[in-house]
């Protein structure tokens, strides 16, 4: 007889053992449906065992294992146990968190297509930058599907933007894009463009080459650079290179607010590349998506916020934490942790390089860079910056207007 150990949203610092006579090793990390008291409840299994330590009066019976996708991966897990160990919060809260929302219930997982979509003869001779402005999803997908004409899954797709779906409609309905029996493109098989780069500065290929010097294995940088200096464009080099070699990038973001203007840089750089942002301000269908397609290895670029430090990636090779220093990356509910210190923990299980952004690095940043644990590259001067002009203005003999002198009302 099997049993298995279960992690249950509850606040208890414990798993639950049920009687499972169909489970084995695989099922770790799949989601179970179990009865919980006088509910049934939605866990995650942790462990599969030949003995436990309960009467077997104790026991209760599996309702069933959810076998209708991946199982989170080893590397996941362990990440989340340490979390709950470091942060001395409930296993099961931890873990039941890093799931998207529509993955904790019971009835609310809808199989998500695998189908493919194409451009259709009259699709490929549209001209996606000749649609209107007001149609960017459409323009969007278009450029999507023609810079892989073999092609694309529908999970990358609907990724894309949370209108996709309806976009998706009205270009089949029109003609421009069709079904395929062809396979989509396969995690690191696309072919990788990249939109012409802006010409480095002298620090900016330093910074380049010194990180390249390290391309595999934990390597904690921390890439200091004064506001304006180009740290985005040392990333987006990095990004390039990770790409080539067939990895996937996760790339952490403070704010939501910003995650919009990084995400259009970073589709108008690598306009082939699957890209999805991961944050709270997405639906639920639009979370899951984002996150099936990183999980799949599909999406290779995963932007979000510092939840998406959970995101299972089976081909991470690089994590970016841009403005390292922001407070936003603690998270003061439920779950206290700071988002920068689990990636550099992750970073440190899966052997990869990590690269912490700051004009301000935060103090521990700072002191571990100056003990030499963390390696620097570091960007002084703005990129295209002028040289400001300051006059000084004695005000003692002059008369003012409202506290401001006439010479500087003459020169405003």
């Amino acid at each position: 007889m099997k049993f298995v150990r279960v992690a249950l949203s509850v606040p208890l610092s414990k798993l639950f053992d049920y009687v499972a006579a169909s489970a084995d090793e695989g099922d770790v990390g799949r989601r179970v449906v179990v009865p919980f008291g006088k509910k049934i409840a939605v866990g995650i299994i942790m462990a599969v065992s030949d003995n436990t330590a309960l009467e077997r009066e104790q026991l209760r019976k599996v309702i069933g294992i959810e076998r209708d996708g991946s199982p989170l991966p080893r590397d996941v897990l362990q990440l989340l146990k340490f979390c709950s160990d470091y942060y001395h919060h409930p296993i099961g809260e931890v873990v039941l968190n890093a799931l998207p929302t529509r993955l904790r219930r019971r009835h609310a997982l809808k199989a998500i297509s695998a189908g493919a979509f194409r451009l259709t003869a009259t699709g490929r001779s549209i001209v996606p930058g000749e649609l209107p402005s007001r149609a960017s999803c459409r323009r969007d997908l278009m450029k999507f599907l023609g810079d892989n004409p073999s092609g694309v899954d529908e999970i990358a797709l609907l990724a894309i933007a949370s209108s996709a779906r309806a976009a998706l409609r009205d270009l089949i309905r029109l003609g421009w894009v069709e079904r395929c029996t062809a396979p989509a493109i396969e995690p690191g098989s696309e072919c990788l463009m990249v939109a012409e780069s802006p010409q480095l500065t002298e620090e900016q290929a330093a910074a380049v080459s010194l990180i390249r010097q390290h391309p595999h294995g934990f390597a904690p940088w921390v890439l200091r650079g004064v506001t304006g200096s180009g740290k985005t464009e040392v990333y987006l080099r990095l990004v390039a290179d990770t790409l080539k070699d067939g990895g996937q990038v996760l790339v952490l973001v403070p704010e939501i607010n910003l995650t919009p203007q990084l995400e259009s840089v970073i589709r108008a750089r690598f306009p082939s590349t699957h890209v999805v942002s991961l944050h709270s301000g997405l639906s639920e269908s639009e979370r899951l998506q984002g996150w099936r397609a990183a999980e799949s290895g599909t999406a290779r670029i995963v932007l979000g916020t510092r939840l998406a430090i959970f995101t299972p990636l089976p081909a991470l090779r690089l994590i970016v934490v841009d403005e390292e220093h922001d407070t936003s990356f603690k998270q003061m509910e439920g779950l206290r942790y700071s988002a920068r210190d689990v990636a550099l923990v992750r970073a440190k299980d899966r052997g990869v390089p990590i690269v912490l952004g700051s004009a301000t690095p935060s103090l521990e940043t700072f002191a571990k860079a100056e003990s030499g644990q963390y390696k620097v590259a570091v960007l002084t001067k703005p990129v295209n910056a002028t040289r400001s002009t300051i006059d000084l203005i004695d005000t003692r003999q002059s008369q003012l207007i409202d506290g401001l002198s006439q010479e500087l009302d003459r020169k405003s």
